[in-house]
């Protein structure tokens, strides 16, 4: 049946006798989403003293050479500071200029430098003084800033592993219409430990605060750069995250934006787009723009069974046109997005075609803002699976708009709420403007609904849906559905009845009661943790 709404690596080494190191850390380190650490490594001159190893005998008398703390004179080391390129002996940069070396040897496709390992040794300042203002503007003056060149390009990826080491790169600068643009324009590697601040980027396709595109590894990343491009997929951390190979996805864990990012297309706080990804900890804290496909942490999940997202949370407003939602724009379908004001669409089939995949534990506070197909968690879901879902941000928009998800159909939804409100033209639900043959329980909203047709306290329009455990906060007269065809039944509830413990335990174990919490309605298990 076709739909149409509308028609790290570990390692020990001491670089002086002034420094400290950070805690070794793994890739399998549990997730959380205050973004990497800060410990800071520091040297006075340009010979840094004399480096150790207790697990290797490859660096046990070593000296490291680059005066850090430096701002970068925009030309290229000859050489790294010191470093074999191995895990046990990673290749190490002090200073800018070792940075740029990095980003020369990897657009130059070195093979010496294929699959090395590279870490930062101290912070990186690549332009001195303030780039930008707190809203993301630039004032630093143009002419006088080195532009950076990533390190990798629409030709070649960085293919090795690098360790920021919970150091800091700032005043990067990025002014460009090609693509491929951010710290890293193009990585299948690891890239770990780091945080992008006070740095300006403009780019095409492919532009991030961190990396353009990748479809290896990043993991422990903090972006505090304010981000801009023309084109499609422009992200905070990363442009687009796509497959790996045929096997493998591509893996996102504990990335967070701080940076204001303003797109067109594909626009994200974490990543622009993303398919073929799985994706652990991934959280927004800044206003996001654009015109389609626009979320606070990614502004589209492409079509994929192989998706797999969770612990995602959305702080920041978003604000855009068509496919819109606290966390992603949409998710799955076939979706069209036209640029000249043209009615946006999506198309789902019953037999599977263009599947989500799979979104679990997913949390928005911010206001989301759209016109078409605006959801306060998801735009719009195709054959998903969607799980673990709050939202307590306003939603507005006007034809499709929830707030939890505008317009799914053939999804499974179990364990969410809304105590949002939630304001549309046609198809405006609680809980989800528009939900086609779908199976879902355990759901509450407690928001104030408002719009012109098709309008329901939990679903504005359902259509031979299996539904269990519906609820909602009773106001006056206002339904649940604006139209129920063929699905199930929700409940009202009073305000004392949804505040009590018999009500967290009639939705289910994925609900708990904490009065000190939600102003007393009940909380999804994982938001007490």
């Amino acid at each position: 049946m076709r739909f149409g709404l509308f028609g790290i690596l570990s390692v020990v080494t001491a670089f002086c006798a002034c420094t400290q190191s950070s805690p070794a850390s793994s890739d399998d380190d549990s997730i959380s989403l205050n973004g990497p650490h800060n410990t800071k490594f520091s040297s006075s001159s340009k010979k840094v003293a004399k480096s150790s190893s207790s697990r290797s005998s490859e660096v046990s008398d070593e000296e490291c050479f680059g005066e850090a703390g430096e701002p970068w004179d925009g030309t290229t080391a000859k050489d790294f500071a010191c470093g074999a390129g191995t895990k046990l002996s990673p290749y190490i940069i002090l200073t800018a200029e070792q940075l740029a070396r990095l980003s020369f040897v990897v657009n130059s496709s070195d093979k010496a430098y294929s699959g090395k390992y590279f870490k930062l040794g101290a912070d990186i300042l690549l332009n001195k003084g303030v780039v930008i203002d707190e809203k993301g503007a630039l004032v630093a003056d143009s002419t006088k800033l080195h532009k950076w060149t990533p390190i990798g390009n629409s030709s070649v990826s960085f293919d090795g592993n690098f360790d920021g080491d919970g150091h800091a790169i700032s005043g990067m600068f990025i002014n460009t219409t090609s693509t491929h643009n951010g710290l890293f324009g193009n990585s299948n590697g690891t890239v770990q430990n780091l945080t992008v601040e006070n740095s300006w980027v403009y780019g095409g396709k492919y532009t991030a605060g961190v990396v353009g595109a990748n479809v290896g590894m990043v993991l422990r990343i903090t972006n505090q750069a304010s981000v801009s491009g023309k084109d499609e997929c422009i992200g905070g951390v990363i442009g687009s995250s796509g497959q790996k190979n045929y096997r493998d996805n591509s893996v996102i864990k504990n990335a967070v934006n701080k940076g204001i990012i303003i797109g067109e297309k594909n626009v994200g706080g974490v990543a622009g787009c993303a398919t073929y990804v799985t994706v652990d900890g991934a959280e927004n804290l800044a206003p996001i723009e654009g015109y389609g496909y626009v979320g606070g942490v990614f502004g589209g999940i492409g079509s994929s069974s192989k998706n797999d997202v969770k612990n995602l949370k959305n702080s920041g407003d978003i604000t855009g046109k068509h496919f819109v939602g606290g966390v992603a724009g949409h998710c799955g379908g076939l979706t069209t997005v036209y640029s000249n004001n043209q009615p946006s669409s999506y198309s789902c089939w019953k037999s599977e075609s263009w599947p989500c995949g799979s979104v679990q534990i997913a949390y928005n506070e911010g206001a989301v803002t759209g016109i078409r197909y605006v959801g306060g968690i998801i735009g719009e879901v195709c054959h998903g699976f969607i799980s673990s879902l709050s939202n307590k941000g306003d939603v507005v928009g006007e034809g499709g708009t929830g707030g939890i998800v505008s317009s799914m159909s053939y999804t499974k939804t179990t364990a969410v709420y809304n105590i949002g409100n939630v304001y549309g033209r046609n198809y405006v639900g609680g809980i989800v403007g528009y939900n086609q043959e779908g199976v879902t329980n355990s759901a509450y909203s407690t928001g104030k609904v408002d719009g012109d047709s098709l309008v329901g306290l939990m679903i504005g329009y359902n259509y031979n849906t299996t539904m269990a455990d519906y609820y909602y906060l009773e106001r006056g007269k206002q339904e649940p559905f604006g139209l129920n065809n063929g699905g199930g039944v929700a409940t009202p509830k009073s305000e004392d009845e949804m505040k009590s413990k018999e009500f967290a335990k009639i939705l289910g174990e994925e609900f708990v009661y904490d009065s000190g919490l939600n102003d007393g309605y009940p909380v999804l298990s994982w938001e007490k943790e």
